[in-house]
Order: C-alpha cells, then structure tokens, then sequence
C-alpha cells in the first residue's frame, strides 16, 4: 500500500496475499443516464469529502475467505482520522474479544505508523508519507479523491434503476481497478454511500460511506460496515498518539527503513 491511515489501516488490518496483475476486468456498459448520475454524485462526493476534516466511526469488519471450507471472521472496534495524517483503528475478535492476540490495532500519530502485535509484543512501525492520507487506494475510495483522478484510477458504474442499490438512503457504486498498482491491491470493490439529503438525522453522514466491500486478488472478501459515523467530534492531534507498551516485553522494529532523510537506524521506542 501506497501510505497507511484509517482504512489503509483497516487494509493492513487484514491479511492481503498480492498477486501480479493481470489484465484489468471489463467494465460493465453504462447507459447514458447512468452516466450522468454518476458524474453529478462523484461531483458531489468530492465537495463534500473536500470539507471533511475528521470524523469517528464504529467498525464492524467481515472477513470471507475464498477457500469455501474456512470460517467467516467478524471484528469490531473504533476508529478515527484527522487530516493529513492521524488515525487510530482498534478491531477485536466479536467472537472472542479478550483475546488480545486476534487484535487489530493500529495508530498513525503524524509522523509513524504503528502496527501492535500482541502474539509476540512487537510493534511494527513504518514512517507516514508527507502526502498525507490521500495516496491509500482504500482512504481514497472512501473519503474522497479528485473525480479526474478516480475516473483514471478505477472503472465506477451505477445502476439508478435498482432499487436495491440505488434509492432513497443509499448509492451503491461498482469499482474496477485500471492501473497496474490498483491491480495488486484489489480485484474488485463496491462503496455505499448515504444518499439522503432531505431527513436532518442523516445530514452529517451524507455522501460518506456506509460500506465498503472488498475482494482481494486471492478472490477473499471483506467488507467494513460503518455505523455512527460522525464529523462533529472536536479532534486534536493528541489524541492520536500512539499508545505505550503494555509491559517491558515489548519491542518495536521497522516494518520498513524510513527515508534516509530520518537519522534512525532502529524503530522509535516507546
């Protein structure tokens, strides 16, 4: 992955088998009237994304393998993004929730990424690029990204006559990878977006995702499901510092070597 925040994040949260790309899929045929929705909703994603500065949401998080004789996984947890480059994200196992070594938890203090791994107290921690959050496929799916840019990037295609995915509340929208790199991250995804814009109780969450589903390029599925998402929390760079270790057990190393513009040959303590 091209950088690591909330959903990046929620990416690495998750085990990813990349694969070479092949050729990209064939984007369904959209009718012009389709075509004209989407362009006016991806004009409105963008504005309204533009203005997002934060948010906190609560995650559930599904994991389908391919492989038909393995379980389905279900995490959930919190998680939180402040722009350019903060975010926090603690999944735990629904099934087992003390378990602390199925944890998913990851925090981006601004400057480092770090990845807690409490099966060997190890924390991974990775340098932030300065670009900030934008450059994560998965973060730039959701949370907004130039509409240039993502009709470069991906095949996007609605369906305004299926009412199941295109009514009142919601706006479903199909995405194809185009790019080579798009291509080793994803096979094919689908983002739900809060359409309604007539009911007050849905304007803070409108036009910002609901659902993301994803299919790896080893054919498994996940998908992140976001409930309360809200703009409205007062977030300061504080509160995403990384947490301390839990005891003195606990180490740190580099997941990768930073910029050689960092003077540091081992990963930051804490």
């Amino acid at each position: 992955m091209r950088s690591i925040t909330l959903v990046a994040l929620l990416l690495a949260a998750v085990t990813v088998h990349a694969q070479s790309p092949t050729t990209p899929p064939a984007a369904p045929a959209m009718s012009e009237k389709n075509q004209k929705y989407l362009d006016a909703y991806l004009d409105l994603w963008e504005k309204r994304m533009a203005k997002v500065e934060g948010l906190e949401t609560k995650v559930t998080m599904t994991e389908l393998p391919a492989d038909p004789k393995s379980i389905k996984s279900v995490y959930t947890g919190d998680a939180a993004i402040l722009k350019p480059n903060f975010a926090k994200l603690l999944l735990k196992d629904q099934a087992n929730p003390t378990n602390s070594k199925k944890w998913r938890h990851h925090a981006a203090d601004g400057q480092f990424h770090w990845e807690y791994m409490y099966g060997t107290k190890t924390a991974r921690v990775e340098q932030l690029p300065k670009e900030g959050i934008k450059d994560s496929t998965a973060l730039a799916i959701l949370f907004g990204m130039k509409v240039a840019d993502a009709k470069k990037r991906f095949d996007l295609t609605i369906d305004v006559d299926d009412d199941k995915k295109h009514n009142e509340f919601y706006l479903h929208i199909s995405i194809l990878p185009k790019t080579k790199e798009d291509m080793q991250e994803f096979k094919k995804a689908e983002l739900v977006l809060w359409k309604n814009n007539k009911d007050p109780k849905y304007a803070d969450v409108w036009m910002l995702p609901a659902r993301l589903w994803f299919q790896n390029t080893n054919g498994d599925m996940v998908t992140w499901d976001f409930q309360k998402m809200t703009t409205q929390s007062k977030l300061v760079k504080a509160d995403f510092k990384a947490p301390g270790f839990p005891d003195k057990e606990w180490k740190s190393e580099w997941s990768r070597q930073p910029d050689p513009t960092l003077s540091r040959s081992v990963a930051p303590p804490k």
